[in-house]
């Protein structure tokens, strides 16, 4: 959103572009944010690396205002955050803990010419 003037005309050009079928997802990281982003016509509002607090007043001011939008939240998500950030009311949750927190195995395989 940093690097976009008028997010409402950067929808309808999208828009114009993409199937009707199609999905807007839009990344936030405050209030403010999210709230430019569902004015503009987001189908889907991503809450990156909000706190609990934030996430809560999010999904507060979607419930009020635009209750067809659904809710990501995103960052910071691990298995000790998890449970919190869904009673925050958001509709889906994305991490990638589950790979950057892995403990990967080192397999290699020798391949010899017959």
């Amino acid at each position: 959103l940093k690097t976009i003037d008028d997010l409402e005309e950067f929808m309808k050009e999208v828009r114009g572009k993409i199937p009707f079928t199609s999905k807007v997802e839009i990344e936030c990281e405050s209030l403010d944010m999210v709230q430019n982003a569902m004015k503009a016509g987001a189908d889907i509002v991503m809450c990156d690396n909000m706190s609990l607090i934030q996430t809560k007043e999010v999904v507060a001011y979607r419930n009020e205002n635009y209750p067809h939008i659904l809710l990501e939240a995103s960052g910071n998500v691990t298995i000790d955050t998890i449970k919190e950030i869904a009673e925050t009311g958001v509709d889906a949750i994305s991490s990638g803990s589950i790979i950057h927190q892995a403990n990967w195995i080192d397999l290699s395989m020798k391949v010899e010419d017959l």
